[in-house]
């Protein structure tokens, strides 16, 4: 979805991400990722993001409608739906949510409520990752070692 939607930003990503991941499992090309767990969120902007972001959720829970509010949009915004949009410089946050009052502890384990996943790139990693060889940062702990590959 990312690189159909914005092909330069994922190329400026991927290379970042390359350079700079630190767990081989992770695909990236984001460079960081928080989970939200269970928090109402106000409208709000990632000033020290750059390029898109991705957000998901998952859980089990009523409401939750997603907010763009510099667009003046609502958004059904259901667990597995998948926004992707300039986070960095659109207001954005999630309607109120509730746990459904028949709701129960899942098989796996979890409580009700609402889990939201953010997938970012902070602007000063970009750039302090700029121009890097894919491994530079667990190659050179973040630059205090020389590379081992010169």
């Amino acid at each position: 979805m990312f690189k159909a939607s914005f092909p330069k930003e994922y190329a400026r990503y991927e290379a970042a991400f390359k350079a700079g991941r630190r767990v081989r499992e992770d695909s990236g090309p984001w460079l960081g990722w928080v989970h939200v767990w269970k928090l109402q969120i106000v409208p709000h902007h990632d000033g020290l993001d750059a390029g898109p972001t991705a957000i998901f959720n998952m859980g089990n829970y009523e409401g939750g409608e997603a907010y763009l509010t510099d667009l003046k949009l609502k958004l059904h915004y259901p667990p597995g739906d998948v926004l992707i949009f300039l986070a960095a410089d659109l207001y954005h946050g999630i309607g109120p949510w509730n746990i459904p009052q028949n709701a129960k502890v899942s098989p796996e384990g979890l409580t009700p409520g609402r889990v939201g996943n953010v997938f970012f790139s902070p602007a000063s990693s970009l750039a302090f990752l700029k121009d890097q060889e894919e491994g530079w940062f667990k190659d050179t702990l973040a630059g205090t070692l020389p590379s081992s590959r010169k």
